[in-house]
């Protein structure tokens, strides 16, 4: 119906210009046949649009508010604040709950070449989907898929009415408390001060982001004014906020109004043009001078690229109490700062953020992992061979009659263990000997098949080749005369 709206004022007032308002990337695919069949541009202020709906296809929509993109770099640059080297990303289930994970993809191999030579990987190694009208027993079985899972770390990337009920289900089944490390998408960060206390109580620990916006004069003033015709329309709602409290006023309204202003600078840059260019490229002129258009509006810098706006930071916050405290700043230059003003301490540094309180209310940096979720190492089996100790090589204490420990060394042991060491999280494990020397390696691997019969496994070549060599020393033949 409002699509029909929209195309009957339109054939009813052909000086239509600019489309202000779809605020979901359902809403935006709605309008964009409308948009491309007639030249005008869709501007949307809302976070919460696919960043794939930036692509050439659709050249008309222009995303006035911050990418969801463009928050991977932040969510990155956490993790190796505190040195964890894999994430578990729970997303919502649609074109919004996927649009971030291209992003977090390059922002962690970024992150990576940034970490040359350090110990390990970082990066999302795991994802699970939850649909966005999940029932509680769709959200608990989602949560119980990570927490067999060794990772600790969990980002989360879903619309707030979401992430409340995940995170009430993730307190039921003991996953808000010491050891574990949530990190929330701006849209949580951003709607935090407006979530009710009940839905605070059961996030409590988790860290999430939220545009900065700085609180210039400007912006206390618009706070204000805002806040003055919201009492006069509404007499019977009390708002204890502060007339100037900056961090109660949402980001999107700031967009919201630079959004309004561009369209009117675009619009008058229009009609200041000679009326030949204006009657050849009318649309087209519109968009290419709101494409160019740049100034310092509420929420910062006014600057598209590539049909994006651009932002310039990121507060890091922490749920904690009856709301979100700030801990920090994220920067494009800076990276991860205690405040916007410092340089960015060393990589590593307690000063990057202010002192944190995590799930369980404890000021203690989780690890990001536990070593095993039923509590079992992994058994690597180990074939006792005769010769070639070089290779593998047994050793048994003095009367020792048990495999238990054995000295277990050698070149593979070697090699199994530098692989081991560069696993994105550590893996509990312990040799088994196996004493059978009839047994081939075909059927040593079918050992762990009859425990689990899922799959097979045979060996086809071996990771290493040798073989026997004779080195002879070579002397020159000479005659005897």
């Amino acid at each position: 119906l409002v699509v029909l709206a929209v195309e009957e004022l339109m054939n009813k007032n052909a000086q239509v210009e600019a489309i202000i308002g779809p605020q979901t990337s359902a809403e935006v695919e709605l309008f964009a046949g409308i948009a491309i069949r007639n030249h005008i541009p869709i501007l949307s202020f809302s976070p919460t649009t696919s960043p794939a709906l930036s692509s050439p296809p659709t050249r008309f929509f222009v995303r006035t508010a911050a990418s969801i993109a463009s928050q991977a770099a932040p969510i990155a640059a956490i993790l190796d604040v505190f040195s964890w080297r894999a994430a578990v990303l729970l997303h919502e289930d649609s074109l919004y709950g996927i649009g971030i994970l291209p992003a977090l993809v390059h922002a962690f191999q970024v992150q990576g070449q940034l970490l040359a030579g350090s110990y390990g990987a970082r990066g999302v190694v795991d994802s699970v989907s939850v649909p966005a009208d999940a029932t509680d027993g769709r959200l608990d079985a989602a949560l119980r898929a990570v927490k067999i899972m060794p990772w600790r770390v969990y980002v989360v990337h879903m619309l707030p009415a979401l992430v409340a009920r995940l995170f009430r289900r993730a307190s039921v089944a003991g996953m808000m408390s010491e050891g574990y490390a949530w990190i929330a998408t701006a849209g949580v960060g951003a709607a935090a001060d407006g979530l009710s206390p009940d839905d605070i109580e059961h996030m409590q620990g988790v860290v999430s982001l939220r545009p900065y916006v700085q609180p210039t004069g400007q912006v206390r003033s618009f706070t204000r004014r805002l806040k003055a015709r919201f009492r006069r329309d509404n007499p019977g709602i009390d708002d204890e906020d502060d007339d100037d409290d900056v961090a109660h006023t949402s980001a999107s309204l700031l967009w919201l109004y630079d959004t309004a202003w561009a369209a009117a600078a675009a619009a008058d840059r229009c009609l200041h043009q000679s009326s030949n260019a204006r009657e050849e490229h009318n649309t087209t002129t519109f968009l290419d001078a709101l494409l160019a258009t740049t100034f310092q509006g509420l929420a910062g810098r006014f600057r598209l690229v590539d049909g994006e706006r651009q932002v310039s930071a990121y507060e890091v916050v922490n749920i904690i109490g009856s709301g979100a405290r700030t801990v920090g700043f994220w920067t494009p230059e800076l990276g991860v700062s205690q405040d916007m003003a410092r340089r960015r301490p060393k990589s590593g540094s307690n000063e990057e953020l202010k002192q944190i309180l995590w799930p369980g209310e404890t000021a203690a940096v989780p690890i990001g992992w536990s070593e095993s979720a039923n509590g079992r190492p992994l058994r690597v089996a180990v074939p006792v061979k005769v010769g070639f100790n070089q290779f593998v090589a047994i050793r048994r204490q003095q009367n020792q009659t048990s495999a238990g420990g054995a000295m277990i060394t050698g070149f593979c042991i070697d090699v199994f263990q530098a692989v081991m060491a560069k696993l994105a999280y550590p893996v509990a494990y312990q040799y088994v000997p196996v004493t059978d020397n009839m047994l081939s390696y075909d059927k040593m691997v079918n050992l762990v098949h009859e425990k689990r019969r899922s799959w097979r496994a045979t060996c086809r070549s071996s990771w290493s080749s040798y073989g026997c060599l004779l080195f002879l020393s070579s002397r020159q033949a000479t005659r005897q005369t």
